[in-house]
């Protein structure tokens, strides 16, 4: 009998082994046979086992029940179950969703599918971006959304850049987008001291690694953002990490290195030594010629100059027949070196071929229970300048953990550590690079004395600085630690039913350091100087919503959503700086001979009760309403508390019985949406007095008024409407949207003058009005789609007004005159004025050259009494004669972008394009590198040499240039003024993914190559400089951005 059970066990045992048996597969779309990668593949009833397709939609289960049911799902598809029926070979169908717009976007706490959604709202995909060497997501974002605007303030390595969601806002307070990283809004912008020293910035952005980002969601009116509240008027980007994958762990590997050997464009690229000499002897000839001396005069007094100047460096000067024909350099024979035809290259020693490299690795999984994404990435970005890197090293780690049937926690933790060098690329002639390799460096001057082949130490003639020399005695870093810690806690009372509460610790912890050794011309007069600082922003958020999602008689959906907000923020500043250095090797204010230190907080918190309501119908009909109620400690009692709404519905059309049979259209959409959001005042105290403390007599303190207050300061709040409609034609193979908004933004903040008397030259007020309105368009499709081949193309194109249109809180008729803040040198010059663009340069209207003097021509644009006519206007010689006028608009008639890519097996092929049409840029480089002969030992451009009057060239762009210190040039006028149109090649991308039958023998499950080029190429309007200007639409001396070339591989296993 025991032999017999025995027999009967073996046999079960043996029978159930051979059960499960090894099944290989491949998915594919129903729509035209092409595969699907990593399509996720798990055996029903069993935890954590399955598969991955892989890129060519294959797939293995190892040890599959013959029983099995297999569950496949994919985005944008219809999750199927498949028997395996005992088979081995299973190839598979999937169908995209009836309702291929139910694609699950992220939303204003919580997420949404996007054909339901009432708001506007636009994703990019972690795809999207993740080749782009940018060391920020919004780097990595241009023209990739429509109506949004991404400026490059700087090409340096690190620094902050400008983002505009549909337009400016807001005059005084922020234009800058809400960011929201993981349902929890946080810090974002620059977090240093080091804009005070030397005007570089670094972007608390970077903080967070590019490849962690799963989707970023641009909330763009006032039903997707309102119930952000007083901090959604100018937009939210919400952004997703990622998180584990049901199936097996997957580890992935990739590394880039990139070089960048150039930048993207001409950026005032110079003369040649010869020709920088020529300018300068005409500017001198022409000098005397105006003064009515001879030509033999004028020339003595130009070679006089030249002499004078460049003797010391090694060179003299003749003019044989007195004239610019006959001009010669030649080298002095009384030093070290005869440096006769030898010229030094100063942007071999300031600029480099810059290095990028970028590591990242990542492990991640899920089962039923848990899920995680863990990653650390090490990231060193070579700016092109010599001074400039920056590194990052950064790790996170999300989980997911159920406990029991209703519970779930949710831990989100993100640490970085970034480290910057980096320099003043302002109008700053002793420390800017840049300029001083395109204005001031000559190829004349040598860092060494010719005569001693000692180091040069003296202020050269043009007021630059021999940079060989002082790059080593100075230094500067600034050190960010950031650490951020979300955790989240879901109740499910009921499936209809679920509370979350979130706690959100956001830490920004920026050390900055900046030392001038007691050589360096910045520290002489005090022996030496070092500044340690220390600036802390804290940031906690704490959330609780509740959440009622129920569906009835099959026709009927309702979502109710009730919560709590509250965010407390508190910034800790430190500096100690030390002066009369005892040594060069020690660094530190310890050390120092003369101290001093200053120390002090401030910060803001809010309260904020939320509610949104949701009804949809049948699939065809949607209404939504939110509400917000927000309290701030930035206004009064009177105005402390705001609310913020919006209403918004949708009509899914081609749900209608009506369009049935029309199969041509497979999506139609109607929605609009009205609503009311705000913004803050930039200043934390401006309603409420304040005393200072900073009148100190000797050693006592003392205290005084700090500023006027105005208890009765409130919100800028903006009204918003919007209606789109979105479309998919020929079975999604065509989708679109293109959508109308128009933007009020009232009680606008300014500082508005007052009387002296009070100690104070302005106070800030709310005195006016916005309105900002446009078009936006977003299209999307495949041209071709046939098996293994497809090639999609994408565009997006916008075309916005943002006009002042009341200024009630100044005297009548009374307009605001005020400069582009950037660098701190009012290189452009605004105006608000009713009925007017919220960017239009104003100034005086240069009306060219006269061709037969080569003098310089204004418009009068008023009654007095004309020297010349100009294409029939009245026009003067003196520009103090002429009255300031509009002169254009720095908005763009149209921006956006536009892709295309096309793959084919392994192969991908991806050009992504940026654009600009209409607007102008100004050119606040162009008073330095082309000015007339008013500075008269600085090199100029080439474009300055090629378009200057001369007798020869009558009909030149630009005047006779003569040593006679003309103002001209140095006035705010339509003379800078370029048109402001362009077409980039902003990335292109060409990967190949390597055959799996190749991989998995190695067992790697994929692996890719690829190659990305960024700024490649660059079509302008205007050629002289990079056309990618910073916000204010103005060109100034920051470093321009670079010509980039990637190459990268990544892994996974």
């Amino acid at each position: 009998m025991k032999k017999s059970l025995f027999f009967v066990l073996a046999v079960l045992i043996t029978t159930a082994a051979f059960a499960q048996s090894r099944v290989t597969g491949k998915v594919t779309s129903s729509e035209d046979g092409s595969p699907l990668p990593f399509v996720t593949i798990l055996i029903q009833g069993e935890r954590g086992l399955g598969a991955n397709s892989d890129i060519d939609g294959n797939f293995v289960i190892e040890r599959c029940p013959s029983d099995a049911i297999l569950v496949l799902s994919y985005v944008g598809f219809t999750t199927i179950q498949v028997p395996v029926e005992g088979r081995s070979v299973l190839n598979i169908t999937m169908s995209p969703d009836a309702l291929a717009l139910e694609e699950v976007m992220v939303v204003a706490y919580g997420t949404a599918r996007k054909g339901t959604y009432t708001g506007a709202a636009s994703v990019v995909k972690s795809d999207a971006i993740k080749d782009v060497p940018a060391l920020s997501f919004e780097n990595a974002l241009s023209g990739k959304v429509a109506g949004m605007q991404i400026s490059t303030n700087s090409g340096q390595a690190g620094s902050v850049s400008s983002i505009r969601v549909r337009g400016i806002g807001s005059m005084n307070a922020s234009n800058e987008p809400l960011y929201v990283i993981d349902g929890v809004p946080v810090t974002s912008g620059n977090t240093g001291q080091m804009s005070g020293y030397i005007y570089s910035t670094n972007n608390v952005m970077s903080t967070l690694n590019p490849q962690d980002i799963e989707s970023i969601t641009v909330l763009k009116d006032a039903a997707a953002s309102a119930l952000y509240g007083s901090r959604a008027a100018n937009g939210v980007i919400l952004v997703t990490t990622k998180t584990g994958r049901l199936g097996r762990p997957v580890v992935n590997f990739k590394a880039s290195v990139g070089l960048t050997p150039s930048f993207a464009t001409v950026n005032f690229d110079i003369a040649s030594p010869e020709q920088q000499v020529e300018l300068y002897y005409e500017n001198f000839w022409n000098a005397g010629k105006y003064d009515g001396k001879t030509d033999q005069a004028s020339s003595a007094s130009a070679l006089s100059q030249l002499n004078k100047r460049f003797n010391k460096h090694g060179y003299y000067f003749t003019a044989d027949d007195h004239t610019v024909n006959s001009l010669k350099i030649l080298g002095m024979t009384d030093g070290q070196e005869n440096r006769e035809g030898k010229y030094f290259n100063w942007d071999d020693v300031l600029f480099r071929t810059a290095i990028y490299q970028t590591y990242d690795l990542s492990v991640s999984g899920a089962n039923d229970q848990t899920s995680y994404y863990s990653s650390l990435s090490y990231t060193k970005d070579q700016g092109r300048s010599t001074v400039n890197d920056f590194s990052r090293i950064a790790g996170r780690v999300n989980v997911n953990q159920k406990v029991g049937k209703i519970i779930e926690f949710n831990t989100n933790v993100n640490i970085a550590k970034n480290v910057q060098h980096g320099f003043n690329d302002t109008r700053s002639t002793g420390a800017n690079y840049f300029m001083q390799s395109r204005n001031l460096l000559w190829p004349l001057y040598w860092p060494t004395d010719y005569k001693t082949g000692d180091p040069w130490t003296a202020r050269y003639g043009s007021y630059a600085y021999n940079q060989v020399y002082y790059n080593n005695e100075w230094e500067n870093e600034s050190n960010v630690l950031r650490l951020s810690a979300n955790e989240t806690l879901t109740v499910k009372f009921m499936p209809e039913l679920v509370l979350k509460s979130v706690l959100s610790f956001d830490n920004t912890q920026t050390r900055d350091h900046i030392y001038y050794s007691a050589n360096h011309f910045s520290a002489s007069s005090v022996n030496g100087q070092v500044h340690e600082m220390s600036t802390n922003f804290q940031k906690i958020v704490s959330s609780t919503t509740l959440n009622y999602d129920k569906d009835f008689a099959d026709k009927h959906t309702v979502n109710f959503l009730v919560g709590w907000e509250a965010e407390d923020n508190r910034t800790d500043f430190q500096r100690s700086s030390g002066t009369n250095l005892p040594t060069s090797a020690l660094h530190t204010v310890a050390t120092a001979g003369v101290l001093d230190a200053n120390a002090y907080y401030w910060g803001s918190t809010m309260l904020s009760l939320l509610s949104r309501a949701e009804y949809s119908y049948d699939g065809r009909y949607y209404l939504s309403g939110s509400f917000r109620r927000d309290g701030s400690s930035r206004l009064g009692s009177n105005t402390r508390w705001g609310n913020f709404w919006s209403v918004a519905g949708s009509w899914r059309i081609n749900n209608e019985g009506f369009m049935k049979d029309i199969t041509q259209i497979s999506n139609l959409r109607l929605r609009g949406s009205y609503g009311v959001n705000g913004t803050l005042p930039s200043s934390n105290y401006g309603w409420r007095a304040l005393t200072s403390y900073g009148n100190k007599y000797m050693e006592d303190p003392g205290g005084g008024v700090a500023n006027i207050a105005d208890a009765n300061l409130s919100w800028e709040t903006s009204y918003t409407y919007n209606v789109a409609l979105e479309f998919g034609l020929f079975n999604n193979r065509l989708n679109g949207t293109v959508e109308y908004f128009n933007r009020d933004s009232k009680d606008l903040l300014q500082s508005v003058p007052i009387s002296t008397v009070t100690g104070f030259s302005s106070t800030l007020k709310n005195i006016g009005e916005i309105n900002n309105h446009g078009i936006e368009v977003e299209l999307s499709g495949d041209i071709v789609r046939n098996g293994n081949f497809r090639w999609s193309a994408g565009l997006t194109g916008s075309w916005i007004r943002s006009t002042v249109t009341k200024l009630y809180g100044t005297p009548t008729g009374k307009d605001i005159v005020w400069y582009d803040p950037t660098g701190g040198d009012a290189r452009a010059k605004f105006i608000y004025r009713e009925g007017e663009s919220t960017l239009s340069f104003y100034g005086l209207e240069w009306a060219g050259v006269e061709e037969e003097t080569g003098r310089n021509l204004w418009f009068l644009n008023n009654d007095s009494q004309a020297d010349v006519t100009v294409d029939g206007r009245p026009a003067t010689y003196s520009y103090s004669k002429a009255d300031e006028v509009i002169l254009g608009d720095a908005h763009p008639d149209f921006f956006g972008g536009f892709a295309t890519d096309l793959s084919w097996k392994g192969l991908s092929i991806a050009l992504n394009f940026v654009y600009k049409i209409g607007g102008y840029t100004y050119n606040a480089v162009g008073r330095d590198v082309n000015d007339d002969g008013y500075y008269w030992e600085r090199i100029m451009s080439q474009y300055c040499y090629d378009n200057r009057w001369t007798p020869e060239n009558k009909t030149a762009k630009y005047p006779q240039r003569v040593a006679i210190d003309m103002e001209d040039v140095n006035q705010k006028s339509s003379r800078h003024m370029n048109p402001a149109d362009y077409l980039r090649l902003k990335n292109v991308t060409v990967s190949y993914t390597l055959p799996r039958t190749w991989t998995s023998k190695i067992s790697i499950q994929n692996a890719r190559i690829y190659f990305n080029g960024s700024n490649l190429w660059t079509l302008a309007a205007h050629k002289e400089y990079d056309p990618e200007v910073n916000e204010y639409g103005s060109r100034g001396w920051e470093i321009p951005l670079g010509r980039t070339f990637t190459f990268g591989l990544e892994f996974s296993f």
